[in-house]
C-alpha cells in the first residue's frame, strides 16, 4: 500500500472492490469495456502541496513565520472544496512534531546536507538555498502533481480544485501557474503583480509528471522556469492567490 492509498482509503477501497468484481468474470472484454468507460474524475491523481519551511532550531524569525502560517495560511489550505491532496512541508528535525500537530494531512519531509544550504549574498545577508534535486529529498514520495506556495502566501478554498480539475485526464507532463495579487500586510491593500505566464511562471504553482523516470522536485530551478519540465503550460486568471508582503519576507538567495 502506497502512502497515498493509506491517506486516502476510499480510493484504495474503491479500485478493490472494481478489481475483485471483474476478477470473477468470465468474459474478459466486459473487463476491457468497463475500463474503457471508466470515467476520468475516478482516474484520480495524487497531489502534494509542497512548502517550504526551513528555519534553523534558534532562528527568532521561525515563531512570527510560525503563528502567521497558523492563524492566516493553513485554515484556507485545511478548508479547501477539494480534499483530494496531501501536505508536505519541508522542515527542520526540530520542528517536525509542531506541524505534525496541527493537522493530519501534514507530512514532514527533508533534504540532504541542510547545513550546506545556508549562503551568505552579495550585501552579507545569510539566507538558506531552496533548490533542491529530487535526489536529495529525504521521507517524500512521488506525487502524480506536486502544487506550490510560500508559507506567508494566501489562497481562495478553489486553489486544489483548480489544480486538480487542469490536471485530470492529462497524460503529458503539464505546468501550471496562477496569476497572483499582492496583499500589503502593513496597509491590507491588494494590488496587482507583474504578468506571469507561459514561459514566465509565478510561484503558485503546480507540476504533473506521469512519468516518474526522471522525476523533478518542485522546488528544483526557479518557478520562473519551472515550465521547462512541462510539454504545456496552463495560466490560472487572477483572483485565486496574493503573494503577502511583509516586513520580514524570505528569499531563496543573494
Amino acid at each position: 500500500m502506497t502512502l497515498f492509498e493509506f491517506r486516502h482509503p476510499e480510493i484504495a477501497m474503491m479500485t478493490a472492490e472494481i478489481s475483485n468484481h471483474y476478477r470473477k468474470k468470465k468474459d474478459f472484454s466486459d473487463h476491457i469495456i468497463c475500463i474503457m468507460r471508466w470515467p476520468l474524475h475516478f482516474q484520480m491523481k495524487s497531489n502534494i502541496l509542497i512548502i517550504r519551511f526551513h528555519y534553523s532550531e534558534n532562528d527568532q524569525r521561525f515563531d512570527w513565520r510560525f503563528g502567521y502560517f497558523k492563524a492566516m495560511v493553513l485554515p484556507r489550505i485545511i478548508n479547501q472544496t477539494d480534499q483530494n491532496f496531501d501536505i508536505g512541508i519541508r522542515c527542520n528535525p526540530k520542528h517536525a512534531d509542531l506541524f505534525k500537530a496541527l493537522s493530519d494531512k501534514i507530512i514532514t519531509f527533508q533534504t540532504k546536507n541542510d547545513d550546506a544550504r545556508y549562503k551568505t549574498g552579495n550585501k552579507g545577508k545569510k539566507y538558506f538555498e531552496d533548490f533542491v534535486r529530487w535526489d536529495d529529498v529525504i521521507g517524500l514520495e512521488k506525487y502524480d502533481i506536486q502544487t506550490g506556495i510560500d508559507s506567508d502566501d494566501l489562497m481562495d478554498l478553489d486553489y486544489i480544485k483548480i489544480v486538480n480539475k487542469a490536471m485530470a485526464g492529462r497524460r503529458e507532463a503539464t505546468h501550471l501557474c496562477f496569476q497572483p495579487e499582492l496583499f500589503d500586510l502593513k496597509t491590507l491593500e491588494i494590488r496587482p503583480m507583474q504578468r506571469y505566464h507561459e514561459t514566465k511562471g509565478s510561484a503558485f504553482m503546480a507540476l504533473f509528471q506521469p512519468n516518474k523516470s526522471n522525476y523533478k522536485f518542485l522546488y528544483e530551478r526557479s518557478y520562473l522556469t519551472l515550465f521547462k519540465y512541462a510539454k504545456k503550460s496552463i495560466v490560472i486568471p487572477r483572483g485565486h492567490c496574493w503573494a503577502t508582503a511583509h516586513w520580514i519576507n524570505e528569499s531563496t538567495g543573494k
